[in-house]
């Protein structure tokens, strides 16, 4: 009686340039992801910029949203978008009656005004266009950017593919794959995806080789990201 060997899993079984044509893919998706977040997504700036840019003139037009209605007493938090140099910025600033109207603990690290905004930034720039809105998509906050609700939902997309390809594709390069996962796991993920699709195995052209030479371990990959991950976390926009 004989007996045929056991199958491994199906995904073992995939051919080593298609494991690379789904790194290409994978990055493609990245660079595109990556274009509509700079496309439609804003940098964070503050008060001090936006002034700046309105005296100088290079700024005709500022979006702004919330405040204090006249009158009013207390805070309200007011955000203000606007492009420069082809690029969507914006910044929040907290707008009180009084200095003494919110406590540093309510308003979590931003700028507290006292004076109207709107009023401010047209006494800098008659010229200046101010488009009042009654309300603001806030949209979600990836790495400090403010980008459409939708982008962090394809990037987690993404980032479960990548984790699968370091799981089950080729050997990568330059770290073994236990040294990428502690980074695709750690607060800097959002460039370790692209960097591990870009740089983990042969550019195009290039004959598909198992990596020579040392690798980066997990071991030390792990100690790396434990000293530099508060850094990165706070490079990143965390608090």
């Amino acid at each position: 009686m004989t007996t045929s060997p056991v199958q491994g899993p199906v995904l073992a079984r995939v051919r080593p340039d298609a494991w690379r044509r789904v790194r290409y893919g994978l990055l493609v998706a990245c660079f595109v992801l990556l274009g509509c977040g700079l496309l439609l997504g804003s940098a964070p700036s503050s008060l001090a910029d936006l002034r700046e840019g309105v005296v100088s003139g290079r700024i005709a037009e500022v979006h702004v949203s919330g405040g204090l209605p006249p009158g009013a007493t207390g805070y309200a938090t007011v955000t203000l978008a606007w492009r420069e140099g082809g690029l969507g910025r914006y910044a929040e600033v907290v707008e009180a009656s009084d200095p003494a109207a919110a406590s540093p603990s309510e308003v979590g690290g931003r700028e507290v005004v006292t004076a109207d905004v709107e009023q401010t930034l047209r006494a800098l720039d008659p010229g200046v266009r101010i488009v009042a809105e009654t309300w603001s998509d806030p949209g979600q906050k990836l790495a400090g950017w403010r980008v459409p609700g939708w982008l962090p939902g394809v990037g987690f997309v993404l980032w479960l593919a990548t984790v699968a390809l370091v799981s089950n594709g080729a050997q990568p390069w330059w770290a073994t794959r236990w040294a990428w996962f502690w980074a695709l796991f750690s607060p800097a993920a959002v460039v370790a995806v692209p960097l591990f699709l870009l740089v983990s195995g042969p550019p195009p052209g290039v004959a598909e080789t198992r990596p020579t030479g040392r690798r980066l371990t997990g071991g030390w990959a792990f100690i790396l990201i434990f000293l530099t991950a508060p850094a990165a976390w706070t490079a990143l926009g965390g608090r």
